[in-house]
């Protein structure tokens, strides 16, 4: 892998799994990028846990800063190195990716001494915040439920009626195997968070990817998010709410033009 280029952290989504994003990282990896795609902490799969468990307390826990917190552990080595990178975020991946920036700019490490620092950001199909201390919406209130989410003792399960609005531009065998990798259960506190940094903080280029098709972040949303998150950069793709399965040479791509900006 070439030390020149920089990292590609890819931040998924809510329920995802690493595996999910394979056929993007293999992409970047055969251009000679490093890439990081971090399991996130607050899901993940519990299907043999009890609420009284400890693994599922635990989980149930777990918010964006936990997020935020390990995507630093698996960043933070290459830009002490020097290293550039290059943070994607996946809707809800989106939100702790944005969070990590802040601080980790080339200009803000080297006001403190130190070396690398975040030149880029992507969000696909992200989430941005039009104020800060605020939800997506600009209100103090907690974002209700989607259809297919049950709510158990702070853990969110993602029901089957997801499937084919996450998945909708897959065949229905490649709709089964994507599903098969997703994790079922998550955090309510994770879509809780009412961040003071927010999009419009963030200095460095922003790329939005707007999946046109998509039928879970719907393309009247991601416009809206466009606007408010103050993105220089919008790249269109025909494509449901996972191009990492549907497109990937398409947001591979993205991800190279903005590292190269």
């Amino acid at each position: 892998m070439s030390s020149t280029k920089p990292v590609v952290v890819i931040v998924p989504g809510g329920f995802c799994n690493p595996q999910t994003y394979k056929p993007v990282e293999e992409l970047l990896q055969q251009q000679g990028y490093e890439t990081i795609v971090p399991k996130l902490t607050v899901c993940g799969d519990l299907s043999s846990a009890t609420a009284a468990s400890r693994e599922w307390k635990d989980m149930a826990e777990k918010d964006t800063a936990d997020d935020v917190k390990l995507i630093h552990s698996l960043l933070l080595p290459f830009l002490e190195q020097g290293r550039k990178a290059v943070i994607v975020g996946h809707s809800y991946g989106s939100i702790p990716a944005a969070l990590s920036i802040e601080g980790q700019t080339v200009p803000e490490r080297a006001s403190k001494g130190g070396k690398g620092g975040i030149v880029a950001y992507v969000s696909v199909a992200g989430f941005a915040h039009p104020v800060r201390g605020k939800n997506v919406l600009g209100t103090d209130d907690d974002l209700p439920l989607m259809p297919y989410h049950t709510l158990e003792e702070g853990i969110l399960h993602l029901g089957e009626a997801a499937k084919p609005l996450f998945f909708s531009d897959l065949t229905p065998a490649a709709q089964d195997t994507a599903w098969s990798q997703t994790y079922k259960t998550q955090s309510r506190k994770s879509l809780l968070t009412k961040p003071n940094f927010i999009e419009t903080d963030i200095a460095i280029p922003k790329t939005y990817l707007m999946c046109e098709e998509d039928q879970t972040v719907s393309p009247m949303y991601q416009e809206s998010f466009i606007k408010t998150g103050g993105f220089n950069n919008v790249v269109k793709i025909p494509s449901g709410h996972f191009p990492f399965i549907s497109m990937p040479e398409k947001v591979a791509k993205a991800i190279i033009d903005a590292s190269q900006d």
